[in-house]
């Protein structure tokens, strides 16, 4: 899962603006004063360390344009974490209240709403344009300082696609952040800007192909989101491999090396088959397509990128020797089906303080120490995606100890990933106190995967030594579990 670093957002003045603006830009100019917004969002997050209290509150800034009546589209950075937004509009210093409607972190888009009445009749919608492809140029437009509008010059030089959509790498006369300003040409959208690099004027837009799947992903109300893994492939530039695989000279596409049960294409697709095509499409020994308007790209988004959760595919793949046509679903993956969860944004995690161990549960967020256990969490973070339905299996964790002579000898310790309490398998966080109930003895006895000494505590003086650790680290709250009160 990727990792996202959030940082205020600082304002740096754009190094070569546009020239002068055409009579046809002058017409566009009103429209982008009702269209154009900052998005100001205050946010504040559970400590990674000491979950039972809140971090200190901190607000960026990033802009936004409005998709329809009452709806902003802007980067899924702004809003982690948020416990206020605030818009703002072109000339103006006056700010107005937000909220937030939707946000898909993976995509990296989010839509928030207003209904003040005076901001409503200020702002009016864009339209979403044609897909802009290598060489276009266009224009990047924000609201700058003092929220003056301000635009620059673009130019497609590359398109970069995957699992999560399509973007179009730039190059630009804007450095300021890529935070959400707006591309358009012809006065309508085509792309949402992701990331500059001022040095090298050059920068990165969340292409109008992501944007429309996106706004087109809510069905019924209901979200569809993006397609999970599904199975593992490799290229087969090698010509032994082609051989092995029984390719013929005018055949190309990639193997198939595993399956995840459960996920995309198992109970069609097997180990070894070559997929050859998808959608019409044909795949290169590389794993790649000819894309119409985008050249070369990446497979994975013929599976995901440009696909939502629940369709189905067409492909063609080599079995046997023979060219075969399967059909399969692309099938979702829900957090509850996740080894490592999500952590961003998810309000407060669960955990416990046991004999001066913070327990926390492995996410996708969590802060991990180069240590023998971090390696083992590191492992099980890298792999989360691949891990079947079936194993449901999540990972609790030593994060830290609190000294006391209880513990003496083990105060070091953090990283580690629990293997049993008591004998008991810990397979998620209601495991842990039921098997507290059950001591070994006289004791409670913590295993732990990567070390090969158990941590004991006197079952009967546990009550006593969490509280004379609670105290004296002045940590408010013990534990906080699902079903808890906040």
């Amino acid at each position: 899962m990727r990792r996202l670093a959030i940082a205020a957002l600082g304002f740096t003045l754009c190094l070569a603006p546009a020239g002068p603006a055409s009579a046809k830009e002058d017409e566009l100019a009103p429209k982008l004063r009702a269209a154009l917004v900052r998005v100001h969002v205050t946010s504040q997050s559970y400590e990674t360390s000491a979950p039972w209290k809140l971090g200190s509150e901190y607000t960026r800034s990033g802009r936004g344009v409005v998709i329809e009546k009452g709806v902003i589209l802007t980067k899924a950075s702004h809003v982690l974490n948020q416990r206020m937004i605030e818009i703002a509009v072109a000339n103006s210093a006056r700010r107005y209240p937000g909220k937030l409607r939707h946000v898909d972190r993976e995509v990296g888009l989010a839509l928030i709403e207003f209904d003040d009445e005076a901001l409503t009749k200020t702002l009016a919608p864009l339209p979403l344009g044609d897909p802009v492809k290598l060489d276009d140029e266009f224009n990047i437009h924000q609201l700058g300082r003092d929220n003056i509008p301000e635009r620059y010059d673009a130019r497609v030089i590359r398109a970069i696609a995957g699992s999560t959509g399509l973007s179009l790498q730039l190059k630009t006369t804007c450095s300021d952040s890529g935070d959400g300003q707006v591309a358009l040409k012809d006065g309508k959208i085509v792309g949402l800007v992701t990331s500059t690099y001022g040095s090298r004027q050059q920068g990165t837009i969340k292409s109008i192909e992501s944007i429309r799947k996106y706004l087109d992903g809510f069905k019924d109300d209901q979200y569809r989101g993006l397609p999970g893994p599904g199975f593992w492939t490799h290229d087969l530039l090698r010509q032994d491999l082609r051989t092995f695989y029984g390719l013929a000279e005018n055949q190309h596409g990639i193997a198939i090396s595993r399956i995840v049960p459960k996920r995309t294409g198992d109970g069609v697709l097997k180990t070894n088959d070559v997929l050859l095509a998808v959608d019409g499409y044909d795949i290169d020994d590389e794993g790649k397509f000819v894309h119409e308007v985008h050249g070369r790209l990446s497979s994975s988004f013929l599976l995901s990128g440009r696909r939502y959760a629940g369709e189905l595919v067409k492909a063609k793949i080599l079995r046997d020797g023979a060219e075969v046509e399967v059909e399969f679903e692309l099938k979702g993956q829900k957090p509850g089906e996740m080894r490592v969860p999500d952590g961003y944004g998810r309000g407060r995690p669960q955990f416990m303080v046991v004999g001066g161990m913070v327990l926390l549960e492995l996410t996708s967020s969590s802060s991990i120490w180069r240590s023998d256990g971090g390696v083992i969490l590191r492992r099980y973070r890298d792999r989360a995606d691949w891990d079947p339905p079936t194993k449901r299996r999540r990972v609790i964790y030593v994060d830290r100890v609190f000294k006391d002579i209880s513990n003496k000898g083990f105060e070091g310790m953090n990283d580690l990933p629990i293997k049993t309490i008591n004998g008991i398998e810990i397979n998620d966080f209601k495991s842990v106190p039921k098997a507290l109930e059950t001591p070994e003895g006289k004791y409670h006895v913590f295993r732990f995967e990567g070390l090969e000494s158990d941590f004991v505590i006197p079952a009967d003086e546990l009550d006593e030594i969490n509280k004379r650790i609670t105290e004296r680290y002045k940590i408010t709250r013990s534990r906080y579990l699902k079903g808890d009160k906040d």
